[in-house]
């Protein structure tokens, strides 16, 4: 059983209170309220009557379903804590809680409040909330249907946590403990969850990947790595080359969590986690796909050291590259290291690498020769024209070596991002939330893949997305669409200075309204200036940690 019993009964009403609070502001900032066709600052794509009348049908679904989906998961929470939901006041106001809340409880505040979101335990004695029928329902069915954990979820967590003057530190600590039970109760079966016969498209390799972590499982001393895993919220090593299943009678004992057994407990978990079939590092994309050679999942982590996998779920996709090392190798500084399972998506890197050479061959034998001085010297580099103001000699020249090698990497980003929204709806990542970061034309997989879920209205996959140097000029219309289906945070980091994006964005579209160049106006959208950061565009494979530092990705995710 949970041990939300032994938390006061003030504290448990008052945690109800704050996921009220979390629940009634969860449509604001997410649900344009309002679009005019009038807003056309895409010239290639401008916005019209058919396109609007269209992302408002699918928002208003997408709305609708968010609500419902915030009432259940408060419901849940209510039962799990015990509180009467019809107690709770209907004009409930944000108020100074933290000062009401004991820090030594900020642990079991956003470990039971994860419980709950995922159903891993059952309501207490006391609880008044939710239907007899449903209650009755064997225990077994009801974690299937609550065994997931989604982007809502954790933003509705997240923000009730902070309410309560709890960290996101805490809360990711109170993930991570859940995660690693739930990983050591999954190594205890035999075999673990069985593959589907590949019905969501993996093939040999997913299997070669599962074999492969299964030995490696079986295999590892833990002590020998220095791992360790997090206990009401203090980080214990293991000692004495205790393997990871012998653990999960103490965790389960510490922790307050019923264990599970059989073959059905350990599909629950590894659907949960995104384990079935190899998971994203085991998925390979079949021939079907037209128009991509390529498209895999690297995952970020440690050489040697046992991965844990996290409930939540981080894909970052890189841009033009210099070498093959560069769709992974950018985020490896930010990720490698952190809690949350990260891979790099890989998309025709014979493309991309093409690409990036030539735009790197074209800048020094070209650009830096004839027109170095001449762009050094413009004050207009930081002004709203940046893309504009450059000299037409080099854009002139630009589009004529870099137009191919351009409108094919523009070409696969659009197909991967349909794929990869493709891939996030059949849930190979597991059910939990995914942090989608990308730069330059990784940043239009990213987008592409968010238009993709609205127009398939998947409001409930992406926790957050971060759109670097973003080389397109998205309307105000796509701009709601994709920040429809975020949870939390849409991010747009821009660089005036990124002049090299210019010559690009002229390649990619006809407007001068970058993305990557400028702030955007669109209502739910944050803007992050890293102008000072960013003043060549190839420079941003070495300044990645540093952008997503002042975006604060790693502490709001």
């Amino acid at each position: 059983m949970s041990k939300v019993e032994n938390l006061d009964p003030a504290l448990r009403f008052l945690v109800a209170l704050s996921a009220k609070i979390a629940t009634l502001g969860i449509l604001a900032k997410r649900f344009s309220s309002s679009i005019a066709v009038d807003q056309k600052n895409d010239v290639e794509d401008p916005t019209d009557h058919a396109a609007l009348a269209s992302e408002q049908h699918v928002a208003s679904i997408l709305a609708a379903e968010t609500v419902a989906s915030s009432s259940a998961w408060l419901g849940r929470v209510c039962r799990h804590h015990g509180v009467d939901i019809l107690a709770l006041p209907d004009d409930v106001q944000p108020g100074p809680f933290a000062n009401d809340v004991d820090p030594a409880s900020h642990f079991d505040i956003a470990f039971e409040l994860v419980l709950a979101s995922i159903g891993l335990t059952e309501a207490p004695q006391g609880a008044t909330t939710g239907s007899v029928d449903s209650e009755k329902k064997g225990k077994e069915k009801e974690r299937k249907e609550a065994m997931v954990y989604s982007a809502l979820d954790r933003t509705l967590v997240v923000r009730t946590a902070s309410g309560l003057g709890v960290s996101l530190k805490t809360v990711e600590d109170a993930e991570k403990s859940i995660a690693q039970f739930l990983y050591f109760q999954l190594s205890e079966e035999e075999g673990g969850p069985k593959a589907d016969g590949g019905s969501n498209g993996w093939d040999e390799a997913a299997q070669e990947e599962k074999e492969k972590a299964a030995k490696k499982g079986k295999m590892l001393k833990w002590a020998a790595t220095g791992a360790g895993f997090v206990l009401g919220g203090v980080a214990i090593g293991l000692t004495g080359g205790l393997a990871a299943p012998a653990l999960a009678p103490f965790l389960v004992g510490g922790l307050g969590i019923a264990a599970f057994s059989g073959a059905g407990g350990a599909i629950l978990i590894g659907t949960l986690l995104g384990l079935g079939g190899g998971g994203l590092a085991g998925y390979r994309a079949h021939s079907r796909l037209k128009g991509l050679e390529e498209l895999a999942f690297e995952q970020l982590k440690k050489p040697d050291v046992p991965s844990i996998p996290s409930l939540t779920a981080t894909i970052c996709c890189s841009g033009f590259l210099l070498d093959l090392e560069d769709s992974v190798s950018p985020w490896r500084p930010s990720f490698e290291k952190s809690n949350l399972d990260t891979f790099a998506l890989k998309v025709d890197t014979a493309t991309f690498l093409s690409a990036g050479r030539s735009l790197d061959k074209y800048l020094r034998n070209k650009v830096l020769q004839m027109g170095g001085q001449e762009i050094l010297k413009t004050t207009a580099l930081s002004a709203l024209y940046a893309g504009v103001a450059l000299p037409l000699a080099i854009f002139s020249g630009a589009s004529t070596v870099l137009d191919s090698d351009f409108s094919r990497c523009r070409d696969k980003a659009r197909k991967a991002g349909i794929l990869l929204a493709e891939i996030l709806e059949k849930k190979v990542q597991g059910s939990r939330p995914v942090i989608l970061v990308g730069y330059g034309p990784g940043a239009t997989i990213i987008f592409e893949a968010l238009l993709e879920l609205h127009r398939r209205e998947l409001g409930s996959l992406v926790y957050i997305a971060i759109l670097i140097s973003l080389p397109s000029s998205p309307n105000a219309v796509k701009w709601a669409s994709a920040r429809s289906v975020v949870s939390n945070r849409l991010v747009n980091c821009h660089s005036t200075n990124d002049w090299v994006l210019a010559i690009a964005a002229r390649l990619y579209t006809l407007s001068a309204s970058v993305a990557g160049m400028q702030p955007v106006s669109a209502e739910g959208v944050e803007n992050v200036d890293c102008s000072d950061l960013v003043t060549g565009h190839l420079e941003l494979r070495g300044k990645i940690t540093e952008i997503l530092e002042r975006v604060k990705a790693q502490g709001s995710v």
